[in-house]
């Protein structure tokens, strides 16, 4: 019986085969991931062009050409956000360049190019325009000590340095997920699809 016992063993520790997708199922989840992507970048774009407008506004109304210290800081912030909104373009250009019709293995190779792109983006770029930005912010720090009320001087703080410190755990969790999804598409690419 002992025999009986090891042969079972053996055959429940074999890997358990992956559930079998039907090409209309997985045509619609690309379709499904494609749409969420277009509305995640037009919407990135959209916030960050507001934001632009709104700090273009407040640099324009608050004469801030007229002090050195704030027109540093929202140059600074303004030249960074405009940077971010030029990646999200080129981001878009090349997703949009990548061609859904081909074979499998062409499509998985573009979208591989096209987050080891966006990988680069958010380690590389993105770490670099929020740490300008903090900066310039921090340069507006002392003006707005001198020219807001305590109450409303540190709800500038608390919030401004709040926003980014979430900000920072949201572009983690991003990268994270677009790892994942890069480590999905090369394993489909290694077994050859």
């Amino acid at each position: 019986m002992e025999t009986f016992d090891e042969l079972q063993n053996i055959w429940n520790k074999q890997p358990q085969p992956r559930a079998v997708i039907s090409s209309h199922q997985l045509i619609q989840k690309g379709e499904a991931h494609i749409k969420e992507l277009r509305a995640g970048q037009r919407g990135t774009i959209s916030i960050l062009s507001l934001l632009i407008g709104g700090l273009i506004t407040y640099f324009i109304f608050m004469d801030a050409h007229l002090y050195n210290e704030l027109t540093v800081g929202l140059s600074i912030m303004i030249g960074v956000i405009i940077v971010r909104v030029l990646i999200e373009w080129m981001s878009v250009r090349k997703f949009n360049a990548i061609q859904y019709h081909h074979s499998v293995v062409a499509f998985t190779h573009q979208m591989q190019q096209y987050y080891a792109w966006r990988k680069k983006v958010h380690r590389v770029f993105i770490p670099i325009i929020y740490v300008s930005y903090m900066l310039g912010f921090s340069l507006l720090v002392p003006i707005f000590r001198e020219y807001l009320s305590t109450g409303m001087f540190w709800y500038v703080v608390i919030s401004g340095y709040g926003f980014l410190t979430g900000f920072a755990f949201l572009m983690v969790r991003i990268l994270r997920k677009e790892r994942k999804l890069l480590e999905y598409l090369t394993s489909m690419n290694e077994e050859g699809m």
